[in-house]
């Protein structure tokens, strides 16, 4: 009965790690696909375009995220 709780335990450990890993990883593959958006227009505004993108880490994405989440 032990063993089967301790796996339990791990299983849900794992998930909710995973579970935040996935997060981070969308976060960063939808920025790579808009900054290959960006890559396609004139000179200029492609530097505007990658600034506007890049101002934003994950970081403070999920902490905004989090935030709007809270009732």
């Amino acid at each position: 009965m032990r063993t089967i709780t301790s796996l339990a335990i791990t299983l849900c450990l794992a998930a909710t790690l995973l579970a935040g890993c996935s997060t981070q990883a969308w976060y960063e593959g939808m920025r790579r696909g808009a900054e290959n958006e960006c890559n396609r227009q004139a000179p200029g505004a492609a530097e505007q375009c990658r600034d506007r993108i890049n101002k934003e880490k994950y970081d403070a994405y999920e902490k905004e995220r989090a935030a709007a989440q809270k009732p």
